[in-house]
């Protein structure tokens, strides 16, 4: 991509065609896996009507090399097609189970996990360090902090994607991650304005709601966002769900004017980008649908639509922009505005990148370095909570443990069904890697009569059981809780519970006499934890979520 020396956005804006103005509003995602050659019809996008942004994922690329091979020859079509400013080039890069390159990476634990370190600090690090690599990739904007607050313990979407359930320690970490972003000059988003965190449905599936009275909206959802505001956070991501308090029409928040601008920009101030949640999701695609809600988002406030699938949705909905502006529906003084924060958030960070890096970005070496990996794992040990140990199980004591059976699940949950993928038995080799026999035995997520039954088999031969719960839904947790209830029935040995993804799985094996907790299931966190078990080293996180009828905030054992 050609420098863009001291053009401005100005000059820059009167040069382009209305097509090409709402090009740069568009974000646009692709299915194909990246061999060598990008797809048709993204190269399409690129010559009419000259793509702005493109949202890349796991499917696209594998590893840090291929993904850098990719976002060059993504960058490279734009400028070849007469892109005059570079791509934005996002990736949902979260940290914890939110990551779409991990191989070769520095993966953190997670949101949930540097909140329970107590320290805000492992936030901005991370986050730094998340930036910094992710530019040496080529993605420039990386789709996060999650700021929501997670009030529902039973939200299927959310979880350990936020910091707490305080509104104000969600916004004092929001607010550092935001810092850390800034300090690795990627775009970041706050996201999913106004508020994800006490939804009942998975906005990727169906319609959510939050019926609060604006009383509580203000006090619990909207303080993380004007923290992370006042830290300049440079965009705002919109979630697709109705708040009527907020907009009694019911409009989904991703379409409503009374949210994104008159409530996000006016009353609250932000002066930076408004990027919509993927209108391909199906709170939109199989209700108003895609191409129609982009005109709507654009026509509430939103300055760049995000449509991570489908071409011909993709064009459907530039064109009907398009139609919408020359009919006088949108303001054409509305697309300049847009179009003018999207010029000017890029010239600003690729100038920002320039002074901090020769060539305007991080080498490919940085990628995974010995420094970044010792970050990753310090936080991951701050973060491991010792929620119960009635029995003083914990730690073992290696003289009395000859074999541990270990109950792992065999999938690991995500977002989405296309992210289910084979886990690998991290705990079961980290245990074995202690000169302890192991016997491994992997379970489904809702364990069946058979899997429960090689488990409490496997137990039978044991001096201890380590047994694994990851619960997205109230449905699984229900189902992991049967297993690990007939596990502490059965087992004359004793028997160690470790949610490894939200904290609340204790809920349904509330008898349990041993509880760790991880926020996550990324190598870094399964190592902590082991290291917890042998007494390597001490728990020292803290629940930053209450856990109801049970444990309070900031609640957890040293020993």
């Amino acid at each position: 991509m050609k420098r863009i020396g001291t053009c401005r956005e100005d000059e820059l804006l009167q040069s382009m065609s209305l097509r090409e103005k709402i090009g740069q509003m568009t974000m646009a995602g692709f299915e194909d896996h990246f061999d060598g050659e990008l797809p048709e019809g993204i190269g399409s996008l690129f010559k009419d009507p000259g793509l702005g942004s493109v949202a890349i994922f796991a499917r696209n690329a594998h590893g840090p090399a291929e993904m850098r091979e990719l976002t060059s020859a993504l960058q490279d079509a734009a400028a070849a097609a007469g892109a005059k400013v570079p791509l934005f080039i996002m990736a949902d890069q979260e940290s914890g189970i939110v990551m779409q390159v991990t191989d070769g990476t520095a993966v953190f634990p997670g949101n949930m996990a540097f909140a329970a370190t107590g320290d805000a600090e492992n936030a901005y690090e991370a986050c730094r360090i998340i930036a910094i690599e992710s530019l040496a990739m080529g993605i420039n904007a990386v789709c996060a902090p999650d700021v929501d607050v997670n009030a529902d313990p039973d939200n299927p979407i959310i979880g350990i994607r936020a910091y707490s359930d305080d509104p104000a320690i969600a916004g004092s970490f929001g607010s550092a991650a935001v810092r850390g972003y800034a300090e690795g000059a990627a775009l970041c988003m706050a996201k999913h304005f106004p508020g994800h965190g006490r939804t009942s449905v998975d906005s990727h599936l169906s319609v959510a709601l939050i019926d609060s009275p604006i009383e509580e909206i203000e006090a619990l959802d909207l303080p993380p966002f004007r923290e992370a505001i006042c830290a300049g956070v440079p965009a705002v991501m919109t979630a697709h769900i109705r708040v009527p308090a907020l907009d009694q029409t019911g409009t989904f928040g991703t379409m409503s004017r009374p949210i994104l601008t008159e409530l996000l920009r006016n009353k609250m101030g932000f002066h930076g980008l408004i990027i919509t949640d993927c209108l391909e999701m199906g709170a939109i695609k199989d209700t108003i649908g895609t191409p129609r809600a982009a005109v709507r988002a654009v026509e509430a406030g939103a300055d760049i639509v995000l449509m991570a699938h489908t071409l011909q949705l993709q064009r459907e909905a530039i064109d009907r922009i398009e139609q919408a502006v020359l009919t006088g529906r949108i303001p054409r003084e509305n697309i300049d505005a847009s179009c003018r924060r999207i010029l000017r958030t890029k010239l600003q960070l690729e100038e920002a990148r320039r002074r901090m890096w020769p060539g305007g970005r991080p080498s490919l070496d940085v990628v995974g370095c010995t420094e970044h990996l010792e970050a990753e794992k310090r936080i991951a040990r701050q973060s491991i909570t010792l929620v119960r140990n009635d029995d003083g199980v914990l730690p073992f004591r290696r003289e009395s443990l000859k074999t541990v059976a270990v109950v792992y699940p065999a999938t690991m949950p995500r977002l989405r069904a296309e992210d289910l993928t084979e886990g690998e038995t991290v705990l079961g080799k980290e245990i074995a890697s202690r000169g302890v026999a192991v016997i491994e035995v992997g379970v489904s997520l809702a364990p069946t009569r058979a899997e429960i039954d090689a488990a409490l088999a496997a137990a039978g031969r044991a001096d201890a059981v380590v047994v694994a719960t990851s619960c997205k839904t109230g449905e699984q947790e229900k189902a992991q809780g049967r297993l690990v209830q007939a596990l502490r029935r059965a087992a004359a040995a004793p028997v160690v519970a470790c949610g490894i993804r939200n904290p609340y799985d204790i809920r349904a094996y509330p008898e349990v006499g041993t509880y760790l907790v991880t926020y996550g299931y990324r190598p870094c966190s399964i190592r902590a934890m082991v290291e917890v078990l042998f007494g390597e080293i001490a728990p020292k996180g803290r629940l930053p979520v209450e856990i109801p009828g049970f444990y309070p905030r900031g609640y957890g054992l040293e020993s």
